[in-house]
């Protein structure tokens, strides 16, 4: 997860919560653009996209860390590395990339539903840190 004591995290919004994914499952991030639907796909799923002749399905986990009933339209996908999969997670924003110490990332256990590893306090917010497993989970 770091390298030399400390972590790279890409900071986001998700249903308007801070959240952070850490930069080495980080792929690229791409604009929204149109999905194709899939059958009886999770409702978690909100599609696929075709990613320079990959099928990369894009995963809507917002509702999920949340709780909010109201989403903003996601703005962005952030595609991550997942067992061997890349997962376009939608968000509502990309904010920052910042670098914190490994320690100041807390792991109080399993929370909203998620295998978060972590939370991390970055200005005023508690920032919910996901790994890539996350995504790989909430697919299904």
């Amino acid at each position: 997860m770091s390298s030399g004591g400390v972590t790279s995290l890409v900071l986001t919004r998700m249903g308007g919560r801070p959240c952070a994914i850490p930069c080495e499952h980080v792929v690229e991030i791409i604009p929204r653009v149109q999905l194709d639907h899939v059958p009886e796909a999770p409702p978690e799923v909100l599609g696929v996209i075709n990613l320079r002749g990959r099928v990369v399905p894009v995963i809507d986990m917002r509702a999920r860390v949340s709780k909010r009933t109201n989403l903003p339209v996601y703005q962005h996908l952030v595609i991550v590395r997942a067992q061997n999969k890349q997962i376009g997670l939608a968000v509502d924003e990309v904010r920052d990339v910042v670098t914190v110490p490994d320690e100041a990332i807390e792991k109080p256990g399993d929370m909203a539903g998620v295998r978060s590893p972590g939370v991390v306090r970055i200005e005023d917010d508690l920032v919910l840190v996901l790994g890539p497993e996350d995504a790989y989970h909430a697919a299904g």
